[in-house]
């Protein structure tokens, strides 16, 4: 029951005054909090880097309330969001536990009918330029995860409450390929807009031989990027001073120093009171120190493990784990 349950939006001070004749489009910009407190974090940022290019569209962030503290919930207002709670969507194909066992929540961003149009970004992305550009592209438009499927984490939609039910219904019957969102969506909108990569720049580098990096101007980020997608170790996840995603072999596809900077200069912006949620636990700087260790101790090419930690936020833990 609670799958099919509906989004009910705060109006109260969103009414329309325009004539019945004629009515200006809405649009906003969306994210979902669906189960982890660590994001909240990540969707500060979010919202700050929106604002930052001078964007004056809604910014609506749609949460599972009953897994965020009301200190949390109280920043994320903060930052610009209109908090909306929300009854998470189990995904059908993941499994127990999996990262991915809550991505379905993602699909009630379609209850949005409030809104013409949607620009929808994941809380691990910082925009770097205005985007209000893409509502005037039509649905379903988003950048391309490889030459035929696309990434949904930067995606054009218009709201729809039957095309919400008809995702509903379809969850049980199409497989996701990565038992995600991102699969499932691209089962159902085979046919779909694409936005340059520039819109989604995922931060992932390829060109490695025999483990080592080719060439380290191959993990800088262009100047035109327009939003940079963090896979990978969350800039908030490691320190200011480098990018941990240097320190695990599996991740070094991850990491790029340039790309992490550009998402310390949108947290450095904001003001201290929000800053204070994005600090580290003990359990995640113990996983950082851990991996600092063995990257030290296998002496990984690059060295960044070298580097001499200064971010005050390994001194200063927050609670939680």
């Amino acid at each position: 029951k609670e799958r099919w349950q509906s989004l009910t939006l705060h109006s109260t001070n969103k009414t329309n005054h325009t004539t019945p004749r004629y009515r200006r489009p809405r649009y906003a910009y969306a994210t979902v909090l669906h189960s982890l407190e660590a994001y909240v974090c990540g969707a500060i940022v979010l919202a700050q880097s929106i604002r930052r290019t001078n964007s004056t569209k809604d910014l609506v962030l749609l949460a599972d309330t009953s897994s965020l503290s009301l200190s949390s919930l109280h920043a994320l207002r903060s930052a610009g969001w209109d908090v909306l709670p929300i009854h998470r969507i189990h995904s059908p194909f993941a499994a127990k536990g999996a990262y991915n066992e809550w991505n379905y929540s993602k699909l009630r961003i379609f209850q949005l009918t409030e809104y013409d149009k949607i620009i929808f970004i994941d809380s691990d992305l910082v925009v770097l330029n205005n985007l209000d550009r893409l509502f005037i592209y039509p649905p379903l438009s988003a950048a391309a995860n490889d030459k035929f499927m696309f990434n949904s984490g930067v995606m054009v939609i218009e709201p729809s409450l039957c095309l919400f039910e008809t995702l509903m219904r379809l969850s049980f019957k199409l497989e996701s390929y990565n038992g995600g969102d991102q699969g499932f969506l691209n089962e159902v909108f085979t046919w779909w807009h694409r936005l340059p990569k520039r819109i989604n720049t995922l931060k992932i580098f390829r060109r490695y031989r025999n483990g080592k990096i080719e060439n380290d101007h191959d993990h800088l980020i262009p100047e035109e990027v327009d939003a940079i997608h963090y896979l990978g170790l969350k800039p908030w996840m490691c320190y200011k001073d480098y990018d941990c995603n240097w320190d695990k072999a599996d991740h070094r596809i991850f990491a790029s120093d340039a790309a992490h900077r550009r998402w310390w200069e949108v947290y450095d912006g904001m003001p201290e009171e929000l800053q204070a949620h994005c600090g580290l636990t003990r359990k995640m700087d113990a996983r950082i120190k851990k991996w600092r260790g063995i990257a030290r101790k296998e002496k990984l090419h690059g060295g960044r493990w070298k580097v001499k930690v200064k971010d005050p936020r390994q001194h200063h833990y927050i609670g939680g784990s």
